[in-house]
């Protein structure tokens, strides 16, 4: 398995539409436009919408509106994981037909005091009608260079466990999307939290399954509150508020360790954009952000 090395970088950001986004959004939106941009590439934009339950009617188009304001602008049209469904049921064919995948009756009660999938289903009579299907996991190391945090090594049999990748009401999990869309060959670098770091273990190894084109990797420190918690919607992050969108780029450049002039506090959007371009480096970027930095 190699990661692609390719001149003309293309990369994406990709929210789910379930909210307004945060200054832990902006913050990975921003790292993976620059990435780019400093290298004369591209950048896309994809809303993760598959997980109907969850999605806020609106919030694809706050999203974008809210990037827009902070001058990120995608070089295509918008992309909806909900208009790639065919795509998926291929792939989830040609993973059925290499013996890769198993039906799955347990219950999350079945599950409980499990860290990770323990196999039940996988040693049972396979069961094509079982609305559940999982993806049997490589039972041996998988190594990937990544941008950020250098050489990374993952047992997914060991430490993660085989995966979900259509769930109980038949809609495709997000490990599956991920990687065909990642990995589909439009798609030359990823970055993305480093919270995701086991997410990308699991879809280089549905890429390495499925045949497709494995981007470049970097994970990013998580920006965290004053109680030491993640940044989400979960936690309870404030919405970005557009009409201090000078003041939140400013913020997510320090926070890439960008060196910023005394000037760049009077900066509008377009200067600090600019600016950025001319002076993202991923070496740059700490290994670790202050906590409530962003509060």
């Amino acid at each position: 398995m190699a990661a692609r090395n390719d001149m003309n970088p293309v990369g994406r950001f990709a929210p789910s539409p379930t909210g307004n986004l945060h200054m832990g959004s902006l913050y990975v939106a921003l790292a993976s436009y620059l990435s780019v941009k400093s290298r004369n590439g591209r950048w896309l934009l994809r809303i993760d919408d598959l997980d109907r339950d969850r999605t806020v009617p609106g919030a694809d188009r706050q999203i974008i509106d809210s990037l827009a304001m902070h001058g990120l602008h995608p070089d295509s049209p918008v992309i909806y994981q909900s208009s790639h469904t065919e795509l998926y049921n291929a792939a989830l064919a040609r993973l059925s037909a290499s013996g890769r995948l198993f039906g799955c009756c347990c219950s999350r009660r079945d599950l409980e005091g499990s860290s990770i999938y323990p196999g039940t289903c996988r040693s049972r009579p396979s069961d094509p009608m079982a609305p559940t299907l999982r993806f049997q996991v490589m039972d041996k190391s998988l190594r990937f260079e990544d941008r950020a945090m250098g050489t990374q090594q993952v047992r997914l049999d060991l430490e993660i466990g085989d995966v979900v990748v259509r769930r109980r009401d038949a809609s495709i999990a997000y490990h599956l999307a991920c990687a065909v869309d990642d990995g589909g060959g439009a798609v030359t670098e990823v970055l993305r939290g480093a919270d995701l770091l086991g997410a990308t273990a699991i879809q280089i190894n549905l890429m390495d399954a499925l045949d497709l084109q494995v981007p470049s990797y970097g994970h990013l420190p998580i920006m965290r509150n004053s109680h030491g918690q993640k940044l989400s919607k979960q936690s309870f992050a404030r919405a970005l508020n557009p009409n201090q969108a000078s003041e939140n780029l400013w913020l997510c450049l320090a926070s890439l360790g960008i060196p910023l002039p005394n000037a760049a506090n009077d900066w509008l959007v377009a200067e600090l954009i600019e600016y950025g371009k001319r002076h993202f480096h991923i070496g740059l970027i700490p290994t670790e952000l202050p906590v409530g930095m962003a509060e």
